[in-house]
């Protein structure tokens, strides 16, 4: 046995089995050596220290906040949803992970255009509130969702084709 605590471990299992096991009575001579052994092989117990709390926003950071962006929003298959805006690929949804918060109150998409690429699913232009991590541009929560034309995507220029 290496490590001190695995040898205590080791030393309270075979101390249990001795004094608890059915055949403990054979053994019950055994006991107090037993004891002894893990007596000289424990360790005190390191004090208690206070977890430290999360570290705090720098000073003068402050929480993401929502932004709207409008663009293409992607639905090409079941469970995978994203937005293309002027900024790039803002991810809302992929097929086995859980969607980001908010993605449950998407409304109805198709009702000022919507392009089928494969059966009912495809893409459409829409304005969404999104809220994102600044560093790894992660969306964390959708609260608003509204379509929007597809003229008024295709008249963007500074938007990549869907």
């Amino acid at each position: 046995m290496g490590a001190p605590s695995a040898r205590l471990t080791s030393l309270a299992l075979i101390a249990a089995l001795a004094c608890c096991s059915p055949e403990g009575d054979r053994h019950s001579d055994r006991a107090p050596q037993l004891a002894s052994a893990v007596a000289a092989t424990s360790t005190p117990a390191a004090p208690a220290t206070r977890a430290t709390p999360p570290a705090s926003p720098a000073a003068g950071a402050s929480a993401p906040k929502p932004a709207r962006r409008c663009g293409w929003l992607v639905n090409p298959t079941p469970g995978n949803w994203w937005l293309y805006d002027r900024d790039g690929e803002w991810i809302l949804a992929t097929q086995g992970s859980e969607a980001v918060r908010g993605m449950e109150d998407m409304p109805d998409m198709s009702t000022a255009g919507w392009v089928e690429t494969n059966g009912h699913y495809g893409y459409g232009c829409a304005c969404v509130t999104i809220t994102s991590e600044p560093s790894s541009r992660r969306v964390t929560s959708l609260s608003g969702a509204s379509p929007k034309p597809l003229s008024q995507c295709r008249a963007d220029k500074r938007l990549p084709r869907p």
